[in-house]
């Protein structure tokens, strides 16, 4: 299982794309092209990442990339191609000859038990019982026996398990009479199919700026900010981020986008609200909302310059005329139910509002639905100087 030259020579590239659709293959080239830039390699760590996901074991992982051929250069697109194949449309005669080569001499022909048992330490910290089967007749056995052995003991070893007993969860595309991911995501959501389509487009290309490879908030703050301030961010990419697990992934970003610009007011509330919930427990504490308060007034002079009553009252009791007006509970905080009754008629609430909107749509690729929003948008391009440096 060491780093070596493709171990996949019994299937060429051109009878990988014999099983590969015109329309799959164009989506993995897309893809390919989105991930890589214009080199025609990828590196361990973005495979690892983007192609096999995090189900499959890291050492394992490891083993998958060097036996493609992957190198410090990288692996070449045919190579991944032909890969991709004997992982998710190899047969089990196909699957067992990448797993003999793994182990095999370099001549090929046959394993070495001494050989593999130590390749199974590395990897699996431990040598199967069933193995002694295997090398009953000597101390190394050539492809016919290592496959009879192997196809009976499919869960032997972490690899065989992985590979032979449904352990696959990569996938070229969805080609099945199911729903499709962009038919389900417009199901439960806001968006069109074709937003999310071209959603999906701007994802990638934000997402490939990223120096961790992920949509981070590394990754998102320099993007909205300027215009969004700051102080707002983070709590603009937690608004995004619903699992918390520290990075946007593209569901999030699309049924973010839905409840912030294609949803009904109060969908569009909630998810202003999430911005301003820094500890997420579902209420807005005093604190939380002098900072809200002090964020929105920053948003309002950046994007108004007429007078409100705001702008001349002592932070102190804007906070707690907010509270003295809509505080249901009389704890001191308010509710999501609380701060939509406060933010409706609000003109620093929906001047923020009309920020994400622009946000929404000039940075992260919503697609506008109407023409009246097209032309709001190009107005705000035309006169809005802090939106080219995203670009």
């Amino acid at each position: 299982m060491g780093a070596k030259e493709s171990r996949i020579g019994f299937l060429s590239y051109e009878e990988a794309l014999r099983r590969v659709t015109d329309v799959e293959l164009k989506r993995l080239k897309d893809a390919f092209k989105r991930t890589c830039g214009l080199s025609y390699y990828m590196g361990q760590h973005c495979f690892i990442r983007e192609v096999l996901g995090d189900g499959v074991p890291p050492k394992v992982a490891e083993v998958i990339y060097c036996s493609f051929g992957g190198t410090s250069k990288g692996l070449h697109f045919n190579n991944l191609i032909v890969g991709l194949v004997l992982l998710t449309r190899g047969r089990d005669e196909e699957k067992a000859k990448y797993i003999f080569s793994l182990f095999a001499s370099e001549s090929g022909s046959y394993v070495i038990r001494e050989e593999m048992e130590r390749m199974l330490h590395l990897v699996d910290g431990k040598v199967p019982d069933t193995l002694r089967k295997c090398f009953s007749e000597g101390e190394k056995v050539n492809y016919e026996k290592f496959r009879n052995w192997l196809l009976l003991n499919k869960d032997a070893f972490t690899f065989s398990r992985w590979l032979l007993s449904g352990g696959v969860y990569v996938t070229l595309t969805d080609d099945s009479d199911t729903p499709t991911f962009y038919q389900t995501l417009a199901g439960v959501t806001h968006l069109e199919e074709s937003d999310i389509i071209d959603l999906e487009k701007r994802y990638w290309l934000l997402k490939a700026q990223s120096r961790t490879g992920r949509f981070d908030l590394e990754t998102f703050g320099p993007l909205v900010s300027p215009p969004i301030r700051p102080s707002l961010s983070e709590g603009l990419f937690n608004a995004f981020d619903e699992n918390r697990d520290n990075h946007i992934d593209f569901k999030e970003i699309s049924c973010g986008l839905s409840a912030c610009c294609r949803g009904p007011l109060a969908e569009r509330q909630k998810f202003c609200f999430k911005v301003f919930d820094v500890d997420r427990d579902g209420v807005l504490s005093r604190t939380e909302l002098r900072d809200m308060v002090v964020a929105l007034l920053e948003v309002w002079k950046d994007n108004r310059t007429d007078d409100i009553p705001e702008l001349h009252t002592d932070l102190s009791d804007i906070v707690e005329n907010i509270l003295n007006a809509h505080d249901t509970t009389k704890m001191g905080h308010l509710t999501l139910e609380d701060y939509q009754i406060w933010s409706v008629k609000n003109v620093l609430a929906n001047e923020f509002l009309n920020l994400l909107f622009q946000v929404c749509h000039i940075v992260l690729g919503l697609r506008p639905a109407t023409p009246e929003e097209e032309g709001q948008i190009i107005r705000t391009l035309e006169t809005d100087q802090r939106y080219s440096t995203n670009f």
